[in-house]
């Protein structure tokens, strides 16, 4: 799973209250919110959930199968400033924090936090500015190795995931190019931003040497022209399954479309087998985030626009094999805000909305993966 970024002012920042505790097992409605604008989520191999909560320095556990919050982990300890990446890895789960940007448009942050995935205990922080690298938007976990990605400078750092330790910092031939997503699956690295602007740079997650860039374009004719050209279709996202590796891109197919595409590549073969992106599928020109569990692709749509009559906030749903159309399930009804990260392990489907919820903080909201129903909102 990965997700477009977003930031937030060093006012709102510092306006954070500190110090928050929650006791085990909190029930959803409880008085005092677990969750304040959440981001991204990753899934446990126990049925755990958890939530990286981009003001409150901190991260929440759910228990999958109940909806109800295990632990809110916040100590300044921890290394907590604007956590916005998650994954996890057997029993780990690393955070990257470091998102914020401040008034002269750079961050000062780039900490990579590793927590037990069984007590939620700190087990070490990672500074990654003392490497140069602040600014981290997306991280992926694999038994071996963690990546992270860091906008500035078109940066993607391999740590350890044995011992933490940064093992290189790769860095783009284009200072202006910023990464915004990596997945791993243990084999290849996917980073979609980095050397190529608008490409996927695949690595070996064995021994980090680049293999190939791969850049999804569609020829169209701009307005008023009469040849076609290849429009870079500006992957932002991205995510891998068993089979196939999947871009949630910023362009779309068409001039006349407003929204952005999906791309399919063969893992195996490298190749780009299709792209995606009509009408009817829903998809916005910002998607957030795009996951996979090898029978269903969740693509959440987190802008709002309502030219055409079509807006966001809405997960489309495809089908892993071929791309196509299963459903929209539309989620702005007045409840729900902004959706954002997504994960899914083939029976449910859980969609962070960082604006959602009844107080307008956030929220969690677990889908029926077979029908695109609402099953709850956890603390909604």
């Amino acid at each position: 799973m990965n997700f477009t970024r977003k930031f937030v002012t060093a006012s709102a920042l510092f306006a954070l209250v500190t110090g928050l505790s929650f006791a085990p097992l909190l029930t959803a409605s409880s008085a005092t919110a677990p969750f304040k604008h959440p981001t991204a989520i990753a899934l446990d191999h126990d049925g755990h959930l958890w939530v990286s909560n981009q003001d409150y320095f901190g991260v929440t556990e759910i228990e999958a199968s109940t909806g109800q919050v295990i632990r809110v982990i916040n100590a300044k300890a921890d290394g907590f400033i604007d956590p916005y990446g998650i994954s996890v890895s057997g029993q780990h789960v690393w955070v990257v924090s470091g998102g914020v940007e401040y008034g002269n448009g750079t961050s000062h942050v780039g900490t990579v936090t590793e927590l037990d995935a069984t007590t939620g205990a700190l087990i070490r922080t990672v500074n990654l500015k003392k490497n140069g690298v602040t600014g981290l938007s997306a991280v992926s976990a694999d038994n071996q190795h963690v990546w992270v990605t860091a906008d500035g400078g078109g940066r993607v750092v391999e740590l350890s995931n044995a011992t933490g330790r940064v093992v290189h910092v790769y860095r783009g031939r284009l200072n202006h190019v910023e990464p915004d997503g990596v997945a791993s699956n243990g084999s290849d690295v996917w980073v979609v931003g980095p050397e190529v602007g608008n490409g996927v740079v695949e690595r070996s997650a064995v021994t980090g040497r680049k293999l190939r860039t791969l850049t999804p374009t569609h020829p169209e004719a701009s307005p008023g022209e009469k040849y076609k050209f290849p429009v870079y279709l500006s992957p932002n996202c991205v995510t891998v399954d068993a089979r196939y590796v999947w871009t949630g891109n910023g362009g779309s197919l068409s001039y006349k479309l407003l929204g952005g595409s999906v791309t399919q590549i063969d893992a195996a073969t490298d190749k780009i087998v299709r792209t995606v992106g009509s009408s009817a599928d829903g998809f916005s020109g910002t998607i957030q985030s795009v996951d996979s569990d090898g029978t269903h692709v969740w693509v959440v749509n987190g802008s709002v626009s309502y030219r055409g009559h079509r807006r966001g906030d809405s997960v489309t749903e495809l089908n892993a094999t071929n791309g196509s159309l299963v459903r929209v399930i539309q989620l702005h009804d007045g409840t729900y805000a902004d959706p954002v990260g997504v994960v899914s392990n083939g029976v449910d489907v859980w969609v962070t909305d960082t604006g959602g919820g009844t107080d307008g903080i956030g929220s969690v909201i677990e889908l029926n993966a077979d029908n695109g129903a609402v099953v709850r909102t956890i603390a909604g």
